[in-house]
């Protein structure tokens, strides 16, 4: 079978982006006060350069530009880590960036941003509003639009991650991993899978925007008439016709969770493991606790924290979670 994304393509990926980023690790998960599989790792991607691993995908795009395109200057949309992480490797590159965010997006996301020097913009509901404006603003100033995940350079940036899980978890039978857009389960997933057939791969979204969920039942591609969810990085309205393929391709199952779990699931990755992530972050942890995914079977399952770009001077009071250690 021919691959949409050969796993040639994705090594060369992570040769290209490897001075730019982390090699992020695997952390075991603590049995206190735990009902999770006794082998079960996760991911820490929330401590990826710019905090998720958005960064994967912006590096392999900006490594790969002409002289003219790096002057003219680079362009995305973002909920806000793709944008933190295009100003960020902008930064790094000497790059003018711009990011066009929804009104929705936290003011701390702004500021990251900002702090890497990106001029931003603010257009829209959601991503797929800010997309389209961006994508105009991008043909009428010749600049380079970074798509967050349906583009080939993107998916084979966040593809690097699941190289990372082969060689740190050479047994890996079960990658839990949070779902927006696809890039990131559509890359990792084509890796792994190519790698290894039989690694079973289950995305988790959130119930306010099951985007891959109605695409995947359809069979076909469906824009969702809107989306409500606290993990705004993973809501936008619809997938696109490549990442649906390589979920129809490669992604086994997908599990729903809601804001509250995450709210849940973000309080026990503070607690338990030190971790302050996002909503995002935490989604593959909520569908553990909620026993919305069984992992009893597998002997090496491997969950993903996508991204910990949460703001920890307010995220407490804004998402409900106790700022007390280890709570009675």
């Amino acid at each position: 079978m021919e691959h949409p994304l050969p796993f040639q393509a994705i090594d060369a990926a992570r040769t290209r982006i490897a001075p730019f980023v982390r090699h992020t690790p695997l952390m075991p998960l603590p049995a206190l006060r735990s009902d999770f599989h006794p082998n079960l790792q996760i991911k820490l991607e929330n401590l990826q350069v710019s905090g998720s691993f958005k960064a994967r995908g912006v590096f392999n795009h900006l490594l790969q530009l002409d002289q003219i395109q790096r002057e003219r200057g680079v362009i995305a949309a973002s909920g806000g880590n793709h944008g933190l992480a295009l100003a960020y490797a902008a930064w790094r590159l000497g790059i003018p960036a711009t990011v066009y965010l929804p009104e929705r997006a936290s003011a701390d996301r702004e500021r990251r941003i900002a702090a890497w020097g990106a001029r931003i913009f603010r257009y829209g509901d959601v991503w797929d509003d800010a997309h389209q404006c961006a994508v105009e603003h991008a043909r009428a100033e010749g600049l380079y639009y970074v798509h967050p995940f349906d583009d080939v350079r993107t998916l084979e940036g966040q593809g690097t991650l699941g190289l990372e899980l082969l060689t740190d978890a050479p047994c890996i039978d079960l990658a839990l991993i949070a779902v927006g857009g696809g890039g990131l389960i559509g890359g990792v997933a084509a890796a792994l899978k190519q790698a290894r057939p039989g690694i079973r791969i289950i995305g988790v979204e959130p119930v306010g925007a099951p985007t891959m969920t109605v695409s995947l039942n359809a069979g076909r591609l469906v824009e969702l008439p809107a989306v409500h969810s606290i993990a705004d990085t993973l809501s936008p309205r619809a997938l696109s016709e490549r990442t649906l393929d390589l979920a129809l391709r490669y992604v086994d199952e997908v599990a729903l969770v809601t804001d509250q779990q995450m709210v849940e699931a973000m309080h026990w990755l503070w607690t338990e493991c030190n971790q302050l992530v996002e909503p995002a972050g935490a989604a593959v942890i909520a569908a553990l606790q909620g026993n919305a995914i069984d992992i009893a079977r597998y002997t090496a399952p491997v969950a993903v924290i996508c991204g910990g770009n949460a703001d920890a001077a307010c995220v407490f009071e804004k998402y409900g979670v106790r700022n007390d250690p280890h709570p009675s």
